[in-house]
């Protein structure tokens, strides 16, 4: 597997790198996230733990892929901002089950409160005014 840079940025604001990188890997099939997640932190020296693949493209026949990674500054500031089915798909598959899993029993545990159904209050219904007509009617006969 080759690792080239394409394109690298620095974000100051989120406090990462941007690397837009295309990987050689030969007669291979794509190599997965943990292993460009492994390539790409010992390339820059950095832990696994901080470094997402968040996109991976072949095209059909090719023996390269093109791929997204984003190497954080600090790994707590990363589980703020990167999205968590990002972090999932990100792990290595026996703890990408084991967190599946763990989700789903929370989603068990936590059946849906059954909201109760509210009563819409009537509105007293205004009188209607008069036409203009029965009003004038109306004023006619208070004076006689």
């Amino acid at each position: 597997m080759d690792l080239k840079i394409k394109q690298e940025e620095y974000n100051a604001l989120l406090k990462r790198k941007e690397i837009h990188a295309e990987i050689d890997h030969g007669q291979a099939g794509t190599p997965s996230r943990v292993d460009l997640r492994n390539a790409v932190a010992s390339k820059y020296g950095v832990k696994p733990e901080s470094v997402y693949v968040i996109n991976v493209q072949t095209g059909t026949g090719s023996q390269s892929a093109q791929c997204e990674v984003q190497v954080y500054d600090d790994q707590e500031g990363a589980r703020k901002i990167v999205p968590k089915y990002i972090q999932t798909r990100n792990l290595p598959p026996e703890e990408r089950k084991r967190v599946k899993e763990q989700e789903a029993k929370k989603a068990e545990a936590k059946p849906k409160a059954e909201k109760p159904k509210e009563k819409k209050e009537e509105k007293p219904k205004a009188e209607a005014k008069p036409s203009p007509e029965t009003a004038k009617k109306e004023k006619e006969t208070e004076r006689k």
